[in-house]
């Protein structure tokens, strides 16, 4: 009888330990904060194309189906890996919950109570992927959600862009050059243009939240991200919104936030942070 209730001991033991060896690999990657901003970044424009989506669908069905498959196109296989990590189960539901939704566009008049259904059951599944993949330290984190606020800003860029009909050579041929052009471009993507409205208006948003008190260049920030808004509300020439960004609202974000960002060409949530020597402010 001792001699089996050894064996028992010996065997609980092992099992314990190889939970904590399995849990230590599934839960082994301590991503950095500038992992969990590019992360949030993709899960904000998620939200903003499936608002998008149930928004025009009564009006324009073709570019609401543009939205909701652009939901998809922010995922990469990288991140959805990163979500296994946390939670084999979440990474499952929302590739199925996705499809699911980017299905019923397919209809040639998809039922806006099932829209409705499927954008609510897919906003579940992410609230709870972000609680799975993001700790909670870093969602409170003022400096994640400066990162935040800079990807925002620089989707806004790349969907103008996009919505002007501007390849990325253009772009950047933009950027090095000196043009004073007036002219009001013509928009050639009504669902790009309104996601990069969408984009400016929820980095606005972001930064209100985590605007500093006593700072100098506070509202000056706030004034160039609405400054941002009007140029892009205003279909102003790509150049003068993104000199804004150049001149303003990057060097404001690194100043206030001691983000260290390099001031690149490619102003996208893709682009890579400086990550090494950022500095945590806890709200």
């Amino acid at each position: 009888m001792n001699r089996i209730l050894g064996f028992s001991t010996l065997g609980f033991i092992l099992l314990v330990a190889f939970y904590s060896n399995a849990n230590y690999f599934i839960f082994g990657h301590t991503f950095s904060g500038d992992e969990s901003a590019s992360f949030l970044t993709i899960v904000e424009m998620m939200k903003i194309e499936s608002q998008l989506a149930q928004k025009d669908l009564a009006s324009n069905a073709t570019i609401a189906k543009e939205h909701a498959e652009h939901i998809g196109e922010h995922l990469t296989a990288n991140n959805t890996k990163e979500i296994n990590e946390r939670n084999p189960r979440l990474a499952t539901e929302l590739n199925n919950t996705l499809t699911d939704f980017v299905k019923t566009f397919d209809s040639a008049k998809p039922s806006e109570s099932a829209v409705k259904d499927k954008a609510s059951n897919l906003g579940d599944v992410i609230s709870e992927v972000v609680s799975a993949r993001i700790d909670k330290q870093q969602l409170d984190n003022v400096t994640v959600k400066a990162l935040v606020v800079n990807d925002l800003v620089g989707e806004t860029l790349e969907h103008y862009n996009s919505s002007l009909g501007m390849s990325e050579a253009s772009h950047d041929k933009n950027n090095t050059s000196t043009s004073n052009s007036t002219e009001t471009p013509k928009i050639m993507d009504e669902a790009d243009y309104q996601s990069a409205q969408a984009a400016v208006s929820r980095a606005i948003d972001l930064y209100n939240e985590i605007k500093p008190s006593g700072n100098a260049n506070s509202t000056e920030l706030a004034n160039a991200l609405n400054s941002l808004k009007d140029k892009i509300d205003s279909k102003s020439p790509f150049d003068q919104a993104d000199k804004i960004v150049d001149d303003k609202i990057t060097p404001m974000l690194n100043d206030m936030f001691k983000l260290k960002l390099a001031v690149e060409e490619d102003h996208g949530a893709e682009a890579e942070h400086a990550s090494s020597g950022n500095e945590t402010h806890n709200k």
